[in-house]
């Protein structure tokens, strides 16, 4: 039996030993705390996932509803209400899933912020944690080193145990320094994620779902900036409003299946003759605004009167359209109303 083992510690360093312990407490506290958040988040984001696509497929089976009844019972005055009213419902249900999205993509930034926080606290305390490992590794390797001076070498189960329990501790402190960096990494692919779906859901909720352009509210919006751009680089821009012709006959005579085909074969006649970067935005029903930087009218009218031609191989297929060009004093609202004043005078001398 070998005679008792020198004092592992001396007071201080028990008492600092002990005060890191105690922060190291603490911080898995905090880092339970942010996993509930964080879960809670998952659980709020994965339900309001599920309510905007409950909302898509219902605007999307009322529409199919009202252009079947349409279709079917022909021009009758009560059935094109109960269509038109489905068709608001439908419209309704959009714009309700577009504010969800907004909020939820507020609410995925916020998480992608918690996360990167918590990942970055984590990789702190992995550090702290090799630190307390190599620490103990050395304390452990001393008091080793003396307690077998101090017994001449000769080791009994009591003094390994105590030699054991040392060099545990510091393996303790390396599997969690290694959790937690794996904990980190993973907040970190699950940040970078949250931040794509974030984007998805911004994106989705200022898209127009029949026509994939932008819808009024946000398409205004970024006008504006379009507006802030050319005067800050002092290029110009064009605004082009776009108006369907015809689309209410074609609903009443063929159906509102035959009157979204319309719009969609306008809008990819636009797009075709837009670049990238142009502004593509669905003022309303059948009326669009294009805007398009650092080109003249003249070139703006060249683009649209392609469009013209295009359009025209389908019988029945037209659009009419009117130009303004951004004026030093021109708000977003006024620039539209520009383009629209010059759309109706065109109209009245054709």
């Amino acid at each position: 039996m070998g005679g008792p083992g020198p004092e592992e510690e001396t007071f201080e360093s028990a008492e600092e030993r002990a005060d890191s312990d105690q922060a190291l407490s603490e911080n898995d506290q905090t880092f339970s705390d942010d996993d509930r958040t964080l879960a809670d988040n998952d659980q709020t984001l994965a339900e309001r996932d599920q309510t905007a696509s409950d909302r898509d497929q219902r605007a999307s089976e009322e529409d199919q509803a009202a252009s079947e009844a349409a279709v079917e019972l022909g021009a009758d005055p009560a059935t094109y209400a109960g269509a038109a009213a489905k068709r608001g419902d439908a419209s309704r249900e959009r714009e309700a899933t577009s504010a969800l999205r907004e909020s939820t993509s507020a609410l995925r930034d916020q998480t992608v912020e918690e996360r990167d926080r918590a990942a970055q606290r984590r990789d702190e305390l992995s550090i702290l944690r090799d630190q307390m490992a190599q620490e103990r590794d050395l304390e452990a390797a001393d008091a080793d080193a003396k307690e077998l001076a101090a017994s001449q070498g000769l080791q009994d189960e009591e003094q390994r145990a105590r030699m054991l329990t040392r060099h545990a501790r510091a393996a303790s402190d390396r599997e969690r320094a290694a959790s937690d960096r794996a904990r980190a990494a993973r907040d970190r692919e699950q940040a970078a994620e949250d931040r794509k779906r974030a984007a998805l859901d911004r994106a989705r909720a200022g898209t127009d779902e029949l026509t994939g352009a932008r819808r009024r509210g946000v398409g205004v919006d970024e006008l504006e900036n379009e507006i802030r751009r050319a005067r800050r680089e002092g290029t110009g821009l064009v605004a082009a409003y776009v108006d369907v012709d015809g689309l209410k006959f074609v609903n009443d005579e063929q159906g509102h299946a035959a009157g979204d085909e319309l719009l969609q074969a306008v809008t990819e006649g636009l797009r075709k003759n837009m670049r990238s970067y142009d502004l593509l935005v669905r003022l309303g029903g059948d009326e669009f605004l294009c805007a398009l930087p650092s080109v003249s009218i003249a070139e703006a009218r060249r683009r649209f009167d392609r469009l013209r031609s295009e359009l025209q191989e389908s019988p029945g297929t037209s659009v009419s359209i009117g130009f303004a060009e951004l004026a030093d004093d021109d708000s977003a609202d006024e620039l539209v109303k520009r383009a629209d004043r010059n759309l109706l005078a065109c109209r009245e001398t054709s």
